[in-house]
């Protein structure tokens, strides 16, 4: 027993090193290949085998995500030659997830329009790391007719990763995805709506603004109110600063942060009395960022801080004018 143990132990070894040998030698043979195509057409290719294809297609997929231009053609016409595209339809239905992962991946760089219907019913599924994947893959083949099945879709999918659904409509760009995205978010539930008003930071600013602006205006959750000042404070845009400023006042001290925080990043001469009255606020937050926000207007100099601590009466308002000056002189 022990004699069949080891000799298993040593076959298995053998069939690792065999294999690793193998991937190596197809690694170096499809490199150049891969590489020649980023320059010019490729006219023909050698085709590969369902187990090739298992690694050419990774490194053919890792080379579309840093090219742009004629050689993301140059490599769907590689791909096609050598039997990548079939592998990438036929692995759609792969156990493995990362397998089918993989192939959603490669479906999308291709752009082939035929292949919408084997990935819709994917971006309905229930695995949020497969439906994402699949939605992306829609919005590359054509963005234009996606954005319209997507919007929905993430305005119900809380559980789709953040930051990946904003790098996937950035990479779709504005034009396609303001409209769809600023009705969605004026329209949604409000459960969704600080998840869509934080997505409107890849839309246009002047329509983001619009739709910030009508959300607003309709509800009085303050949760959502929050977010919203938070994302006005990121879109540059006139319209964007008057509605921050109305909220100067609000009840709520941590609605008044944000928008002073807002007014920190976007302010003007307009606003200087406001913050200097903010600076006598009871919350130490709301003074420490109301002090900011005037050392960060570009008509503000030091000097004026200065003068500006000189005529406050409130000690509240002189301690956090200090620390900002003395932060500022630190900083000089």
């Amino acid at each position: 027993l022990t004699l069949l143990l080891l000799a298993v132990i040593v076959t298995i070894r053998l069939v690792q090193a065999r294999r690793l040998v193998w991937r190596e030698q197809l690694v170096r043979a499809w490199r150049p290949v891969l590489t020649r195509a980023l320059v010019t057409m490729p006219e023909s290719s050698p085709r590969v085998s369902a187990r090739e294809a298992a690694v050419v297609m990774p490194m053919w997929a890792y080379y579309h995500e840093f090219i742009g231009g004629e050689s993301k053609a140059n490599l769907n016409q590689l791909a096609r030659l050598a039997g990548i595209d079939l592998y990438a339809k036929k692995t759609l239905r792969a156990d493995s997830t990362r397998q089918r992962l993989l192939a959603i991946e490669a479906l999308g760089h291709l752009r082939d329009r035929e292949t919408r219907w084997l990935l819709r019913p994917i971006a309905c599924v229930a695995n949020p790391y497969l439906s994402l994947a699949a939605a992306h893959a829609l919005l590359r083949v054509d963005p234009r007719e996606a954005i319209h099945e997507i919007v929905p879709l993430i305005a119900s999918r809380p559980d789709w990763s953040p930051a990946r659904v904003i790098a996937m409509l950035r990479e779709a760009g504005p034009d396609v995805v303001s409209k769809p995205l600023a009705r969605a978010a004026v329209g949604a539930d409000v459960a969704y709506q600080p998840l869509l008003v934080i997505y409107l930071d890849t839309a246009h600013h002047r329509l983001a603004s619009q739709a910030i602006r009508k959300i607003m205006l309709a509800t009085d959750d303050e949760q959502l109110l929050v977010t919203c000042l938070y994302q006005l404070g990121r879109v540059a845009h006139p319209d964007s600063l008057k509605i921050i400023r109305s909220y100067l006042d609000h009840s709520n001290w941590l609605i008044q942060l944000h928008a002073v925080s807002g007014i920190g990043r976007m302010g003007s001469e307009a606003d200087v009395d406001d913050l200097v009255a903010m600076l006598a606020h009871q919350e130490f937050w709301i003074r420490y960022r109301a002090a900011q926000a005037l050392s960060k207007l570009p008509t503000m100099t030091t000097q004026r801080l200065v003068e500006i601590h000189s005529q406050q009466e409130d000690h509240y308002a002189r301690d956090i004018l200090n620390q900002v000056i003395t932060g500022e002189m630190k900083a000089a």
